[in-house]
């Protein structure tokens, strides 16, 4: 079976249902592979696109979201909706081509060392040597962008790699339970709610998991508290005329927390 082949296989084992990008040269075997696969091939007009597809995918199931280009200039394409998935907290992965590594007729053209330039930008990000370590990163590579916190992750792909031959299979997926928070931190929470005088929820970033957001839909509307958000926590709970919104925050530290003190006040007035 070729390599790619059993990189599909692998992305089909991981529940990956689309995978958005830019068809060339270099990811040819993989787009062959995914002629017979039901995974959907998303074609966009450009990378970043497809990034930023890929990484809301990721936010809006807490499952990974795939993206896919060629080499080079394709791939660094993908450099700011990578930022923007390292950043928010959004699992995504990149799959780039890369020419031949083992023997290439092209010189260096349009080579440009692609795993290191996104090792700032992800969690985790491996260049392909062998079909046989396929199973293994793929998983790795899906395992840690959906664990906390939630990124994004890059698997270069060289075309020679693609096109061997492997007998390597998917691993099999085993579900891994959330951490819960300890009985006593969970009573001392509640006990510094009821003997505050004046509550105020902040909503970041932490809490705009798929998981995590019905349960704090639910304690908003349950205990009446006032709340505000940062950008990046907006919309966790449904801001749309909710009389406890009490702002969004785009403020430093100090001039968010003056700026809440003088709301809150009015509102509660």
């Amino acid at each position: 079976m070729k390599t790619s082949d059993v990189m599909v296989k692998a992305l089909e084992n991981e529940n990956i249902e689309y995978i958005f990008g830019i068809p060339g040269e270099e990811n040819l075997d993989l787009l062959d592979s995914l002629r017979n696969s039901k995974i959907k091939l998303v074609v966009t007009r450009h990378e970043q696109a497809a990034g930023f597809m890929a990484a809301t995918v990721g936010r809006l199931t807490g499952k990974v979201g795939c993206c896919l280009s060629t080499l080079g200039p394709g791939a660094t394409n993908f450099a700011t909706a990578a930022a923007y998935a390292q950043l928010a907290g959004f699992p995504m992965m990149m799959i780039t081509g890369q020419k031949p590594i083992r023997k290439s007729k092209q010189g260096s053209f349009q080579i440009v060392d692609i795993v290191e330039c996104m090792r700032p930008m992800t969690k985790f990000t491996k260049q392909i040597v062998d079909g046989d370590l396929v199973p293994s990163l793929v998983r790795e590579a899906v395992r840690v962008a959906e664990e906390e916190r939630p990124g994004a992750v890059h698997l270069e792909l060289p075309e020679d790699i693609a096109g061997t031959n492997t007998e390597s299979h998917p691993f099999p997926v085993y579900p891994v339970r959330r951490a819960i928070a300890e009985g006593k931190a969970v009573d001392h929470a509640i006990e510094m709610i009821h003997s505050a005088s004046h509550p105020l929820l902040l909503i970041g970033a932490g809490a705009n998991r798929k998981l995590t957001q019905k349960m704090l839909r639910e304690f908003v509307d349950q205990v009446h508290i006032p709340f505000v958000t940062t950008q990046m926590g907006k919309g966790v709970v449904t801001d749309t005329m909710n009389p406890l919104l009490l702002s969004t925050s785009i403020f430093t530290l100090r001039r968010w927390m003056k700026f809440i003190f003088h709301s809150w006040k009015s509102w509660v007035t």
